[in-house]
């Protein structure tokens, strides 16, 4: 008996996926997986990003060597998206990295270099390098 309720247990946690919500610490919701979760537009501590993205895993900001910034979220299609500020203070329009992750989306790096981070549908850590130049492309994602 003991032996199946914990089996039932781990099988309930398991269906479950902790989502945190970027910049704010301590706070995290569950969420079903395979489940979008309730949607808000990406905003940061510096400015309204618009757009539809998971609520619960919120948006990464990052700072590039010019001024500008750019911001990444998990989308409705579960895809991360990219949206960045120009210099002459107007919004890129959203853009697709694809993938599919199931957390929010951590932002790390030095100048133009960055590393993107997710934990994937298959429950395993993705990385996408932005190459270290202001034209830099995007690796794809990889494990």
């Amino acid at each position: 008996m003991k032996r199946s309720l914990v089996r039932e247990a781990a099988t309930a946690v398991a269906g479950l996926i902790l989502l945190t919500t970027a910049g704010v610490s301590g706070a995290a919701v569950a969420a079903e997986s395979g489940t979008t979760g309730t949607l808000a537009a990406c905003v940061t501590s510096t400015r309204n990003w618009g757009g539809n993205v998971v609520a619960g895993y919120g948006c990464s900001e990052y700072a590039l060597p010019n001024g500008e910034e750019q911001v990444f979220g998990v989308g409705t299609d579960g895809a991360v998206w990219t949206r960045w500020s120009r210099t002459n203070g107007t919004l890129s329009s959203w853009t697709s990295l694809g993938g599919q992750a199931r957390s929010s989306v951590s932002a790390e790096g030095y100048g133009w270099a960055i590393t993107l981070s997710v934990i994937g549908t298959d429950g395993n850590w993705w990385y996408n390098n932005r190459g270290g130049t202001s034209s830099g492309g995007w690796s794809g994602w990889h494990r």
